[in-house]
């Protein structure tokens, strides 16, 4: 029950991160960017839809990476700068969206890992009993 309870919980999450791509739609700054915010979206609603549906390994593996490469994407935007420079754009810090989206992709991250590792571990012990 845990475990379904957890894997809907993130796919509410996937879902909300779709919401804040569609959101981010209204602000981009070219067709280019509105298509790939669509497709971003279009992904983390496919991701929902995998957790809430049956949380497959390949749907956490999805999870994990598509976050992993979101924060990846967006991190230079967090103000943080090498050198110790520290432009006025990041020092006024980012959007309420983009601090919820990365919020929820650590979250998510955190959270496909954990699960993936518990699956893992208990691979291995069916093999090593075998």
């Amino acid at each position: 029950m845990l475990g379904v309870v957890g894997r809907r919980t993130c796919a509410v999450l996937a879902a909300c991160s779709a919401a804040l791509h569609g959101v981010s739609v209204s602000h981009a700054t070219g067709a280019a960017a509105a298509v790939v915010l669509v497709a971003m979206a279009s992904v983390c609603l496919y991701c929902a839809r995998d957790l809430w549906m049956s949380g497959t390994s390949r749907a956490w593996v999805l999870v994990a990476t598509m976050n992993i490469a979101m924060v990846a994407v967006h991190m230079p935007t967090a103000g943080h700068r090498h050198g110790g420079e520290v432009t006025a754009g990041a020092a006024s810090g980012m959007s309420t969206a983009m601090t919820a989206a990365l919020v929820i992709a650590v979250v998510e991250v955190i959270a496909a890992v954990a699960v993936l590792c518990q699956r893992s571990r208990g691979t291995a012990r069916r093999l090593a009993s075998s």
